[in-house]
């Protein structure tokens, strides 16, 4: 005789239901440029950072801006997880570390240098643990003011992420002729460029429901 055995099945309700907070979006710049060149004033992500925090915005996720030019981090010697006294790093570098652990996703925003990351957004996200970041969805996006947009750098920052334990997200956008999609104010004007941006935050908000949901049901293996 075989015998079966009958499993109760739990609902997982979503998140949006179980609670009414909004999920905690980090999105890193990656450009400390400042001040007028050939191609404009500042930095061409100052502008895609907004499109991006405004679509998130939209989204309902609660947008924390990281901005290399906002905190002033030294040229990295030691990350913080390699340090046995951890007093040494200010105060606000242990204020970042709490809120990148209480991130639900997290998106990065990544001009290209000559092919390039560029090192600003690498000397700031190396400060901290992997631990960090770990287990939560990350949406990618480069720009650039040729038409290829950073797609050269796109396997290099998913690399990257991959590295850190976050997870990305299917729809890695990027933003071509920069100079084309804005306009004087900084806003975008670009339709197309705003349908990706918008696809991308709606993914992202998916995937943080979904991940969020399950560990409240199922902890993160740790062996």
């Amino acid at each position: 005789m075989v015998k079966c055995r009958v499993e109760q099945t739990r609902t997982v309700e979503p998140v949006e239901e179980m609670s009414s907070e909004k999920l905690n979006v980090i999105v890193f710049l990656s450009s400390t440029r400042v001040g007028p060149s050939y191609l404009g004033e500042g930095s061409w992500g100052d502008r895609v950072g907004q499109a991006i925090k405004e679509s998130l915005s939209e989204a309902d996720f609660k947008v924390s801006m990281w901005d290399p030019k906002d905190k002033q981090y030294d040229v990295l010697k030691q990350p913080m997880h390699m340090v046995k006294d951890t007093s040494i790093f200010p105060d606000w570098m242990h204020e970042k570390k709490a809120e990148l652990e209480g991130a639900d996703a997290f998106v990065i925003v990544s001009a290209e240098y000559n092919s390039a990351l560029p090192p600003a957004l690498l000397n700031m996200m190396d400060h901290y643990p992997p631990t960090s970041y770990k287990h939560r969805p990350v949406a990618l996006m480069t720009y650039s003011v040729s038409p290829l947009g950073g797609v050269r750098i796109q396997p290099a920052l998913k690399a990257f992420a991959t590295e850190l334990g976050m997870m990305p997200i299917p729809s890695i956008g990027r933003v071509s002729t920069c100079r084309d999609k804005f306009s004087d104010d900084g806003s975008l004007k670009d339709e197309a460029t705003q349908q990706i941006i918008t696809k991308q935050a709606k993914e992202l908000k998916w995937y943080a429901n979904a991940i969020k949901t399950y560990k409240s049901v199922s902890p993160i293996p740790t062996k």
